[in-house]
Formats: structure tokens, C-alpha cells, sequence
């Protein structure tokens, strides 16, 4: 056996130019090319009108790199939200794990039947009871293992920090109903964050990106029609389609239709991740905000919708500066703490001080048959929400519930966790005709991770 050791090949760089007309630049023409001290000509399209190019077979994205607009540090380095995980969910989701985008975080409270296999690239029919979340992270992982895939199970109204939304680059939503969406729009309002959102339907789709700091949102577009359906879980167009629909608790989707809108929102996110994290991003890469993109399957046609915005909508609400309070956690504070604190920065007395939530708060459920009182802590609109007295047979209790809180509530020393809120999660306080938002912010090392 030989032990020379023999030299290592020159590996040949393929270098391809393009002038300002398109037209490919011959590598000898070198007065194109500014070379560095090692000969090696630095091309970015930054710089120039051309630029280097070289393909590894052993890098899965390897041909991304060949793209003049994307960039794959930004693109590694991202970090998305999608709030839904069912048809279109799936299709995005997809679409994120073949981008490689560095981060992912999702979130549904659904469970997978039947029906969810006609639609879902993820789904099998080994799966059906499990939960859509554990599923799709499962498998999505084997996509993508180079990706942080963060699965939540839960509502993002109740069961997510608004801390987490804040640290996003991008957010999305693929709900199927307009009380999730009109959820979304509130929290990315709050935190001055502008969003995607997506429908579908038998062979339509829509995608749109919402910017309140800018331009109309999503509750702007609303109709009468549309706010008298904001509470259900679906959003029928037709009256007596509706009546069918409210029978089976289905809207008529196709996976068409999801595969379609779910690769223009996955673009669209690459082309918002690259405006949330660069300062000054190709200008190819601009976002259509208050723009809603419409595709019409029966003809078929695409056309793109001008949205304007409505004044006085309520959609528009900006949190301001969020401040964080790095001892404050959501298992070591309490309510009256945080609504002290509250009043100190606001620099109001305590008593001034209260906290609006948005939502009907739950704190105690009353039965009229037994006559007992028992104390419960949750928002009032969630799924599955058990009214039943722990004391006797009556499964429908009487519950007592409030929209803001103050500090003589008599559960004001409970933690917050106790009271059923999220860890990292951000909590406006009211006094003094001013507002201040105060976030958990001892919470994020364990929320967000490395």
C-alpha cells in the first residue's frame, strides 16, 4: 500500500457573469471582475449586476443559492409563526420544511379524522385521533431536520404568550374561521406587526397581507354578514348551504385549492421574513400590504384586490413599547403585582390601574341547584368548555366572569399561571387615561430557547 500522500485536487469553481442586459459574461473577460488578493472573484448582486455561482450536489439547498433575490442566511436564520395546521396548514407547513426556513412554530387544537386525509399531505390513516400538531411535527421533522419545529397544541388567543408573537419575523394564519382571524389581527395590531393570511374553498383561494401600522387590516374588510358569523366555526357564503354546513360543522374545501394558496403564502413569507430581518431588502422583495390576491377556479382568473382602510376600525389598536420586566414570570407573579407594577410605571395610584383583556375571563361558576360556588379560571369562548358543578349532577353551572381585572379583585394574589394565563405573555395595564404594556419577560429563556 502506498503512503505518499497525494495531493488534493483543485476543485474547478464555475463562475458565470450577467451584463446589465442579460447577456452571460465570458470568464475572460476579466475588466468585468474584481478579484481579492486570493484571485477569487466575489460576485454579489448587492454589488453588481452579476454574480458567482457554484452548485454542491451534497447540499439539499444548493440550488436555492442560485437565487438573486433570496438570501439563505436570512432564510436559515428565520423565524415564522403559522396559527393552523389542517389542509392549508399543511401545505405551508411543507412548503417551510422544503425551504429550510431555520424556525417554525405552529399551532391548532384540533385532532385528525377522517375526513382530514382527503386534504393533508401530512396526514396517514395510521394517524386519525391523534392531534394535527404532534403529527405534522413529526413528519415534518423528517423533512427538515435542520429546522426547530415548535408543535402547540391550543388556542393562540389564550394558550400563547403574546411575547412569543412579538420575537416572529413573520406570521401566519390559515384558520378556517373568522373569530381566529379577527384573534390574529388583534395580537399583530397590538405588537405592530403586519401578517399573512390565507382561505380556500371548492376551488377558489385567496392569500393577503395585512399591515394596521400602514394600510387596512383584516377587520376593515369586514362585512355585516361577516361579523354576525364572527363567532362560528365556519364562514359560509350561502344561506342554504349554511344551514347544511352548521349540520356537519364542515366547510367544502379542496386540496387544490390548499396546494395552490399554500405556495403563494410560503412565498410571500419568504418575502416578508427578508423585509422584517434587512435593513434595506431587494426592492423585488416589496410586500403587496392591503392587497388581497384572488384566484377564481371555475373560469379559471386571478385578479388582485386593492383593500382600503376603514376609519374607526377597531382592528387598529398599537400597544407602543413593550416593557419588559425581566423578574416578572407567569408561575412567580401575581396578579396584584403585576397591576402595582402597573401603576408605577404609569405613575397612577394602584386602585386606577386595570388590565382590559378582550375577552369574557371565567372566575367562578355558580349552580343554581346545589347552591355552590366554585372557583374557575379560563376564558369564556374556548372549545369544549366544561360548565358542570363539581358538587353535583348539574352539568350546566351559571359562570361569572369579567373583562378587565383591578386589584381588588379577591383572586388578586394568584399567579398569573394560576389565573390561566400563558408563560411570555404580554398584559396592557389602563390608568390615568394612559397605558403601559408590560411583558413576562423572566419567562423567555424557557418559552423561546436556544
Amino acid at each position: 500500500m502506498s503512503t505518499e500522500t497525494e495531493e488534493e485536487e483543485d476543485v474547478e469553481i464555475i463562475v458565470i457573469g450577467f451584463d446589465d442586459d442579460g447577456n452571460e459574461i465570458e470568464e475572460d473577460e476579466e475588466e468585468h471582475f474584481v478579484k481579492d488578493v486570493d484571485g477569487v472573484v466575489d460576485m454579489t448582486f448587492q454589488d453588481k449586476d452579476f454574480r458567482r455561482i457554484s452548485y454542491d450536489n451534497n447540499d439539499r439547498f444548493a440550488i436555492y443559492k442560485l437565487m438573486a433575490y433570496f438570501h439563505e442566511d436570512v432564510v436559515r436564520g428565520g423565524r415564522v409563526f403559522c396559527a393552523g395546521a389542517g389542509a392549508l396548514g399543511n401545505e405551508v407547513l411543507k412548503n417551510l420544511a422544503l425551504l429550510g426556513i431555520g424556525e417554525v412554530w405552529f399551532a391548532d387544537f384540533d385532532a385528525i379524522d377522517v375526513s382530514n386525509l382527503a386534504k393533508s399531505v401530512l396526514f396517514r390513516p395510521r394517524d386519525i385521533g391523534r392531534q394535527k400538531v404532534e403529527v405534522a411535527a413529526e413528519r415534518l421533522a423528517d423533512m427538515s431536520p435542520e429546522t426547530k419545529w415548535v408543535p402547540i397544541q391550543g388556542d393562540i388567543r389564550y394558550d400563547v404568550g403574546l411575547g412569543v408573537f412579538r420575537r416572529m419575523d413573520v406570521m401566519m394564519s390559515v384558520v378556517d374561521s373568522i373569530d381566529a382571524r379577527v384573534g390574529v389581527n388583534r395580537i399583530c395590531a397590538a405588537l405592530g406587526k403586519p401578517w399573512l393570511d390565507a382561505g380556500i374553498g371548492e376551488l377558489s383561494w385567496r392569500v393577503s397581507c395585512w399591515d394596521s401600522a400602514g394600510g387596512p387590516c383584516f377587520e376593515c374588510i369586514m362585512d355585516t354578514a361577516m361579523r354576525q358569523q364572527q363567532h362560528l366555526p365556519y364562514a359560509p357564503t350561502c344561506a342554504p348551504l349554511a344551514e347544511a354546513i352548521r349540520d356537519m360543522n364542515r366547510q367544502p374545501t379542496s386540496p387544490l385549492a390548499a396546494a395552490m394558496s399554500g405556495a403563494m403564502m410560503a412565498q410571500e413569507a419568504l418575502k416578508l421574513l427578508h423585509q422584517a430581518k434587512m435593513e434595506t431588502p431587494p426592492k423585488e422583495l416589496e410586500m403587496p400590504n392591503g392587497l388581497q390576491y384572488y384566484f377564481g377556479g371555475g373560469s379559471p382568473y386571478l385578479e388582485v384586490q386593492t383593500r382600503n382602510q376603514l376609519e374607526g376600525c377597531p382592528g387598529h389598536e398599537f400597544w407602543g413599547e413593550v416593557h419588559e420586566e425581566t423578574s416578572f414570570t407567569a408561575e412567580g407573579t401575581t396578579l396584584r403585582q403585576l397591576l402595582v407594577k402597573g401603576a408605577e410605571l404609569l405613575g397612577v395610584a394602584e386602585q386606577k390601574v386595570a388590565v382590559p383583556l378582550g375577552f369574557d375571563f371565567i372566575y367562578e361558576l355558580y349552580c343554581h341547584q346545589c347552591k355552590t360556588r366554585t372557583e374557575r379560571y379560563t376564558p369564556r369562548r374556548v372549545r369544549t368548555l366544561d360548565l358542570s358543578c363539581p358538587h353535583c349532577e348539574n352539568d350546566e353551572a351559571r359562570p361569572e366572569y369579567k373583562r378587565a381585572l383591578r386589584i381588588f379583585e379577591k383572586f388578586a394574589d394568584k399567579t398569573l399561571a394560576e389565573l390561566g394565563f400563558p408563560k411570555l405573555h404580554i398584559f396592557q395595564v389602563h390608568g390615568g387615561g394612559n397605558t403601559i404594556a408590560i411583558e413576562l419577560t423572566g419567562d423567555v429563556e424557557e418559552v423561546m430557547g436556544g
